[in-house]
């Protein structure tokens, strides 16, 4: 064993095996169990010539930030745009001369070694052997309940389960060659049609990318088991994001997501959710509830949904208030990305024809708002008598029942609710009405007429924290624990849980094999941390964030694949300062000025690390048609 694998040794090597009659190797554990967001440490380091194009590229940043000092930067956040390819001039010789001495050192301690393994000569072995393996397919389990093995035959009679059913037709080779020219055509006439409604970066991006997609034009079909439910069930899911129309789907998602914001059932997240909830006095007659839609995406009506979204939008106080957005185009672009989902799985080639592939970008945006616009005509009324509070997640929702004093009357406004709940196009299930419920990974009691929470974890779930000897930058280890224990403050209601939940994750991590040494003084850190964010109030946490936000801006970064046989950080960041940042004797850098005599807008270095390859993308298995054997058609 390597010294890595033998004192960072993991109690908890778990994964599902449910292949029949338990075939999968009892030593597979040994990888498996180490979580698919484990990264095996690469063969060697990085070399001087493979970290060429990040020494070229912190070279064009510095020469961007000089360049573009003093001038106010005007650009509103967007994800969908081009990179620029703008090659700035180069910037005055001291700042210049400074960054090449920079470099030339960056590359006498980067060359390329071999790299010491984090995996033992028979956990190699043995992966290797798994990937060779192609009867055995290694899925990601729904709800991040861990890997699971289940043998290919069993994957594929799952996935034609789903693609047999009136949601997808398989279609011809020709056919799909056929409508996908049909369906680039469309998307290129969209942006000719409503070209003055859209951004530059707008119409250059969703263009590049159907250039990109030429070769390979469709979306992945793929399953998630869902280990949750009983009996068994897998969700479909459609990897789309190299598919034709991915790119009109991430423009669709971005006009879509102001408006579903504001939705009055709509929240971010757990920690929202909490907020409102302990603002709530409830009266005696309070219950709890949950209702959870059946297979949302693949049972949206695709007309009704269009028809639906298209009323809405198209209403004068609706684009009063946001203006932001196109109604014809916005109404258009979801048109042609909800009737064009088309996927491969193997050799089949299959197209949607209902609903909208989980997966896609604009999925739940798309699904929120559907449901959305029938809660604000037909449930929010009930807010009045029978409810005192009702939210809901995309599919999941929550509400606050309020009884009537006469048992029938109740009953009668139960089942009136519930009926207009499932008049909205889609079926939703519901928990009783009772004073504790599941919801969002808390459990959410009534207590004395307030609402307290707590901290719930599906009893399958496998606490698979990547292990310390994961080739993980130091910093991923780190957040790990802080994010986990402000999580733990924050959803926790009783100081009991809290200790509880702490005492918990302590241990989990112990068992994934992190050290006491190390992690105590984090945890310490960490709990002091959340107990000063949750003192602040949320003016100053939007100031502070305001700062943050303007300090990213004043600094440049430098892109390095992660080894842990690399230079460290901290000799990097010590070369930054006394060569360029800050040398001795000479003028800071952010107090040397470009040709237009502006200070030049850099404070400081940010290295960011690109991982290897996880034995999730080792063992992936969304293109399940590389494999070897039987092609999925012969099981038709």
């Amino acid at each position: 064993m390597t010294p890595a694998s033998y004192f960072a040794l993991t109690k908890n090597q778990q994964f599902h095996d449910l292949t029949e009659g338990k075939s999968i190797p009892a030593a597979a554990a040994s990888i498996l169990g180490l979580g698919l967001n484990f990264i095996p440490v690469p063969k060697f380091t990085t070399s001087a010539d493979e970290a060429e194009p990040s020494f070229a590229r912190l070279e064009r940043d510095v020469g961007l930030k000089t360049f573009f000092a003093g001038k106010e930067d005007k650009f509103a956040p967007t994800k969908l745009y081009v990179k620029s390819i703008f090659q700035p001039p180069l910037p005055p010789p001291e700042i210049d001369n400074r960054l090449c001495v920079f470099i030339r050192e960056l590359k006498k301690i980067i060359s390329k070694k071999q790299g010491h393994p984090n995996l033992t000569p028979f956990q190699l072995k043995l992966l290797n052997e798994l990937r060779a393996d192609d009867s055995i397919v290694y899925a990601h389990a729904d709800k991040g309940l861990g890997p699971v093995g289940v043998s290919l035959k069993t994957y594929i009679a799952w996935a034609l389960k789903h693609l047999f059913s009136p949601t997808y037709e398989l279609i011809t080779e020709e056919q799909g060659r056929s409508d996908i020219e049909q369906l680039r055509k469309e998307i290129y006439q969209w942006t000719f049609e409503h070209r003055k409604a859209l951004t530059d970066s707008a119409v250059k991006f969703i263009r590049k990318k159907l250039d990109e997609t030429i070769e390979d034009p469709y979306g992945y079909f793929y399953l998630m088991p869902k280990l949750h439910k009983t009996p068994l069930k897998t969700r479909p899911v459609c990897s789309d994001c190299a598919s034709l129309p991915h790119a009109l789907g991430q423009w669709v998602d971005e006009m879509l997501q102001p408006i579903v914001k504001t939705q009055p059932t709509y929240f971010k997240n757990s920690f929202a959710l909490k907020k409102e909830l302990d603002e709530l006095t409830l009266p005696a007659n309070a219950s709890l509830f949950t209702y959870d839609a059946v297979s949302m995406y693949t049972n949206i009506n695709t007309e009704d949904c269009i028809s639906r979204l298209e009323a809405y939008l198209l209403k004068p106080q609706v684009y009063s208030r946001f203006q932001h957005y196109s109604p014809r185009a916005l109404i258009d672009a979801i048109k042609i990305v909800m009737r064009n989902n088309r996927m491969r799985f193997g050799d089949l080639l299959v197209k949607q024809l209902i609903g909208i592939a989980m997966g896609m970008s604009p999925a739940p945006t798309i699904a929120n708002l559907f449901v959305a616009i029938h809660e604000n005509q037909d449930l929010l009324p009930f807010l009045e008598t029978c409810l005192k509070y009702l939210k809901r997640f995309i599919d999941d929702g929550i509400g606050i029942w309020l009884h009537d004093a006469n048992p029938i009357t109740d009953e009668n406004n139960w089942q009136t609710f519930k009926q207009a709940v499932n008049n909205g196009g889609l079926t939703w299930e519901f928990t009783k009405r009772c004073k504790s419920v599941v919801f969002m990974d808390m459990t959410i009691e009534i207590e004395n007429g307030k609402i307290v929470t707590s901290l719930y974890a599906k009893p399958l779930a496998l606490y698979l924290y990547i292990p310390p000897h994961s080739c993980h930058s130091p910093g991923v280890h780190t957040g790990t624990i802080f994010g986990n224990i402000l999580r733990i403050f924050q959803l926790c209601s009783r100081d009991k849980d809290i200790d509880k939940e702490l005492s918990l994750f302590y241990e989990r991590l112990l068992d994934r094999g992190h050290q006491q040494s190390t992690i105590l003084p984090l945890f310490e850190k960490a709990i002091s941390n959340a107990i000063k964010y949750l003192s602040q109030n949320e003016a100053y946490r939007q100031q502070q964030k305001a700062i943050r936000a303007k300090s990213s801006k004043r600094r440049v970064f430098f892109h390095l694949p992660y080894h842990p046989n690399n230079p460290p950080s901290s000799k990097i960041q010590k070369l930054w300062r006394d060569i360029v940042f800050e040398p001795r004797g000479k003028t800071p850098l952010n107090l040397l000025t470009n040709l237009g005599g502006h200070p030049i807008p850099i404070d400081q270095l940010t290295i960011c690390y690109s991982r290897a390859p996880n034995l999730g993308n080792l063992l992936s298995y969304r293109k399940i048609g590389s494999r070897k054997g039987s092609k999925v058609s012969s099981f038709i």
